[in-house]
């Protein structure tokens, strides 16, 4: 019977101190729970972080090779346009010689033409001059000034030599004169001193 007793009290005992052990064997259970909660959480931000520098990165990337791409294009476009200004300089002396041929013989005229319209084609264009207009410094060059009757001071007196265009930029500038006026000038002040003549 005393034997009986003791094991029960050693029961009891045992079945006291239990609920505190118990605490305590959870609290160390729930530990590396926790551990690993927090370890899964910082790496989930490592993670992210990392997607984010990655997709500004590809991003970025995107943006300098679209550019990349525009510019090529463009330069290649560019090449193509001026490719042929190196021929068309050297063919800028067959077309003065063409027309000057064309004012002594009109047979110049027909090949002129068919030369001028094949480099039309490729886009050359004749940079248009009137006498008498006013001059252009971005398309005219004044090789000379002379005396004209008919046109004001600074304003085109005669075409020398044709200018042109390729692909609407300047290939050769047009030489002209430019009007002094100086006869323009004597012929107004002789008709002033004729109309006061005829007054008095």
């Amino acid at each position: 019977m005393v034997f009986n007793q003791n094991k029960q009290n050693e029961q009891n005992n045992n079945n006291q101190n239990t609920p505190n052990e118990q605490k305590e064997h959870g609290k160390q259970k729930n530990e590396p729970i926790k551990q690993e909660k927090e370890t899964c959480c910082g790496k989930k931000e490592e993670y992210e972080m990392k997607i984010s520098e990655l997709t500004s990165t590809l991003q970025r990337l995107q943006a300098e090779f679209e550019n990349y791409q525009k510019r090529n294009h463009k330069q290649n476009a560019e090449f193509k346009e001026y490719a042929n200004a190196s021929l068309m300089e050297q063919l800028l002396p067959v077309l003065d010689a063409l027309e000057q041929g064309v004012k002594h013989n009109k047979e110049f005229g027909l090949v002129n033409e068919q030369l001028i319209s094949t480099l039309k084609k490729n886009g050359l264009e004749k940079i248009v001059v009137e006498e008498g207009k006013e001059f252009n410094h971005d398309k005219m060059e004044c090789l000379m000034q002379e005396e004209c009757e008919k046109i004001c001071e600074g304003k085109v007196a005669k075409v020398l030599l044709s200018g042109y265009l390729l692909n609407g930029k300047v290939l050769r500038l047009a030489k002209v004169s430019i009007s002094s006026g100086k006869k323009q000038k004597a012929v107004e002040e002789k008709k002033i001193e004729e109309k006061q003549g005829e007054k008095k």
